[in-house]
């Protein structure tokens, strides 16, 4: 972290306080969750009811069994996908519900 004299930019600056007050957990787990219409697309994010995600799991439920099925299949790569668009490690397991 830079002196107190010296600017910081501000993505910087909020990134350290929500560090620091323990929001982490729950920033990530909000950008997960937004981020999954943007990433499933419209016929995909069209068949999911509810998205939610706690302790590192990301949990979505699929309106019909034969979509969740398939999603299940492929959850290994829903979770690379998603990591790779917060640019962190944040989630560990996709389940379909």
């Amino acid at each position: 972290m830079a002196s107190k004299n010296q600017p910081q930019p501000l993505g910087a600056v909020l990134s350290d306080l929500v560090d620091r007050y323990g929001y982490r957990e729950r920033f990530d787990a909000a950008r997960a969750v937004e981020a999954w219409p943007i990433l499933a697309g419209e016929a995909i994010a069209g068949v999911t009811e509810q998205v939610w995600m706690r302790h590192g799991t990301l949990y979505v439920k699929v309106r019909s069994a034969p979509w969740r099925q398939q999603l299940q299949f492929q959850r290994e790569a829903w979770r690379v996908r998603m990591n790779e668009h917060l640019g962190r490690e944040v989630v560990d397991e996709v389940l379909f519900r």
